[in-house]
């Protein structure tokens, strides 16, 4: 542990100011923040968690990832959703509440790597930020993205990485805990290199013997291997390794190379625009740390750490040039720790002041509750269907409960569905297996070699299996339909329903007011009001 000011006061002082002060204020917006999380829990299940939560319930029941569900996702995310589906059980409270645990679990692993980086305060100020930090709206961070599954066992092994034993058993369980990340998101690799890359320079600044680098370095490559090679090799022993590659390789590294530079860059500036204008004052306390920890000649190792953490941090968001809001949940970790040394530096500068105590609780209380008062009304008014529509619009994750609630009270468990769109989450709410495997439309719509085949399996799966019931999501979100993408699957839909199904429920779907619903009768006689909706078709006898 280390203290950031050239002229140091009594340690007691200092650690009677983290136990009366620092603690208490940090307690108290760790409360707002699980008592925040705590009303927000029935959220509905957005579309990536529609997917992870559909997906462990078919590992639930034997089903492996990707042999009927088409997914690009290393199965790490699925792992962690069947434990999540089994501990808390299966709906949105479950899921999100499993979120808490998550997100309380690696803010008190970030409190320690903090700790052990600078010093106590910053380490609790960097877990109480991260808390905050991943909690925004426009981070998308009430929903149990893989981000956060993906940052548990990331921080859990960078933390490891700063243990000063060398012990093997500390090199293994690092990259074991930086392989699981991994396996959960592809993204993720980024964490496990800096992982590699610090243990090498390290080794290097203290002259280790060879010996003694392969040593360290090996540990580390077997314990990362072990999660990403027993997976493949479970896919290799059920015949399944085909499924497994061409999702996860063939396909992704078609998705990676879509979006251009300059489409990526507008991307990028957007996101950071909504991040910036709700949390703006956090991410100038880090980017004080981030200037004033520089110069700091007994804080050097401790920055290149951080600093080394915060590019490699900023790698795991740029593949695919995506630059979706919750992928920026992977930055959250390294604004943090830099937040905690931008307070620790803010209060050395008022080390002779008898009033330090209300200096230091009067800007972390305005750092913290500014963005809490900008986001207020999500956090603390809008009842659960306007605040997914804040954040979400014309999306139907809303609207998905219902369908799914009545095409569970209308069909047998064993009975097939369809969803012709983007809805994964209408097959978990449902309780029912999907007639095809492509529980996305987007890939079907995009620029690849692969799409257009993907087209002609999921009509010939869906003519094949003859599901029960198809559900027709109009929106376009839903589909993402280009000028470039094949228009096979969108002239057949129509002419198929046509003939095959008949009209049983309809749902208008608005961007800020409440859907409307017909159902049965109703709905056959009823032109959609929107030019947003969902046509629910069942099978004509």
């Amino acid at each position: 542990m280390i203290f950031l000011c050239e002229g140091e006061t009594p340690i007691q002082l200092k650690i009677n100011f983290q136990k009366h002060y620092l603690l208490w204020i940090a307690g108290v917006f760790l409360g707002a923040i699980v008592f925040i999380r705590l009303r927000l829990l029935g959220l509905p299940l957005e579309r990536d968690e529609g997917e992870y939560a559909y997906i462990a319930q078919q590992l639930l029941q034997g089903v492996l990832p990707y042999t009927e569900s088409h997914s690009m996702k290393f199965p790490g995310i699925y792992f962690a959703y069947a434990g999540v589906l089994t501990v808390f059980g299966e709906s949105p409270v479950a899921i999100h509440f499993s979120l808490l645990f998550t997100n309380i679990a690696t803010a008190f692993l970030l409190y320690l790597l903090g700790s052990k980086l600078l010093n106590q305060s910053a380490g609790i100020v960097a877990g109480v930020t991260f808390s905050a930090l991943t909690l925004s709206p426009s981070l998308q961070g009430t929903w149990a993205n893989s981000e956060h599954f993906v940052l548990l066992p990331a921080i859990g092994g960078v933390l490891l990485l700063w243990v000063p034993q060398e012990k093997p058993a500390r090199f293994i369980l690092s990259g074991f805990l930086l392989g699981f990340a991994l396996l959960i998101k592809q993204h993720a690799v980024f964490f496990f290199l800096f992982g590699l890359v610090f243990l090498s320079v390290t080794a290097f600044a203290q002259s280790y013997k060879l010996k003694k680098l392969i040593l360290s370095v090996g540990f580390f490559l077997i314990g990362g291997v072990v999660p990403i090679f027993t997976s493949a090799s479970i896919y290799w022993l059920y015949g399944n390794f085909s499924d497994f590659w061409f999702s996860t390789y063939q396909y992704a590294s078609e998705y990676v190379s879509m979006i251009s530079l300059s489409q990526g860059f507008e991307d990028f500036k957007y996101s950071c625009i909504h991040i910036l204008e709700s949390n703006f004052s956090i991410l100038l306390l880090s980017l004080i740390g981030i200037v004033a920890m520089a110069p700091i000649k007994r804080a050097r190792r401790e920055y290149l750490f951080i600093i080394g953490f915060f590019l490699f941090s900023f790698l795991a968001i740029i593949p695919g040039l995506y630059f979706r809001p919750h992928y920026f949940l992977l930055l959250i970790p390294a604004f943090s720790l830099f937040a905690g040394a931008g307070f620790t530096i803010l209060m050395d500068r008022f080390l002779s002041s008898r009033f330090k105590p209300l200096i230091s609780l009067g800007i972390l209380t305005l750092v913290l509750g500014l963005p809490v008062w900008i986001q207020k009304d999500f956090f603390f008014t809008l009842p659960i269907f306007k605040a997914t529509k804040l954040v979400y619009g014309a999306n139907p994750f809303v609207e998905s409960l219902e369908v799914a609630k009545y095409i569970r009270e209308h069909s047998q468990k064993d009975d097939r569905i369809a969803v012709l769109g983007s809805e994964p989450q209408i097959y978990f709410y449902a309780q029912r297996r999907s007639a095809t495997r492509h529980i996305y439309m987007y890939p079907l719509m995009e620029k690849h070699i692969f799409a257009r085949e993907m087209q002609i399996e999921l009509i010939r799966e869906i003519e094949s299996s003859q599901p029960k019931w198809i559900v027709s999501v109009n929106v376009p979100t839903s589909w993402l339909f280009r000028r470039y993408s094949s228009p096979l699957l969108m002239a057949w839909e129509p002419i198929y329903l046509n003939r095959e199904y008949k009209v049983s429920g309809i749902v208008d779907v608005f961007s800020h007011k409440e859907p409307l619903y017909k159902w049965g009768e109703k709905a056959s006689n009823y032109t959609p009001v929107s030019s947003k909706n969902i046509i629910i078709y069942e099978r004509r006898t």
